[in-house]
């Protein structure tokens, strides 16, 4: 008599269809394509608006631009910048006055806050040249600011890798 075939893969799958945590509404579902949208190829073709840069990223960094040129157009940023913070807080209480550095620091800030959790903080501290002071010990400075390159990218193209790689 022969064992009857353990379907292991059909239990593995059964397991995701019913998610092992309450939904309460709060995940982020920026980039999820919503069940019943899918048409064809799911991870190709579906109906959610895909998001490569957000308006609020782009007048953050208008204002950083308008900041920091030779000729500063400080109103303009403040602009920029309150229309970021006017539209989280619902309100023009919250609005920045600043000018020149603290206005450059305020940005910063808002940048900070405003991208929180979308993987842009580590490129603004190393753009800025705060990494080391912000990071502390978990940041080697002159290593760090660039990835290594893989090495199959470095034989096939003849690149040399990046420096303390």
């Amino acid at each position: 008599m022969s064992r009857p075939i353990r379907r292991p893969i059909l239990r593995i799958i059964s397991l995701y269809q019913v998610a092992p945590y309450k939904n309460t509404g709060l995940y982020n579902q920026k980039y999820l394509p919503r069940k019943g949208q899918t048409s064809g190829q799911p991870e190709l073709n579906y109906l959610n608006n895909q998001r490569i840069i957000r308006y609020s990223d782009v007048l953050l960094m208008a204002a950083e631009a308008l900041n920091k040129k030779a000729n500063p157009d400080d109103v303009t940023a403040q602009g920029y910048l309150n229309q970021v913070r006017r539209r989280a807080f619902g309100d023009q209480l919250h609005d920045i006055g600043s000018t020149g550095s603290s206005l450059y620091t305020a940005i910063l800030n808002e940048r900070r806050l405003e991208l929180a959790m979308e993987g842009e903080r580590f490129f603004d501290l190393v753009r800025t040249g705060q990494a080391a002071s912000v990071l502390g010990a978990s940041f080697k400075a002159g290593k760090n600011e660039l990835f290594p390159i893989p090495d199959q990218e470095i034989k096939v193209s003849g690149l040399t890798q990046n420096p303390g790689y």
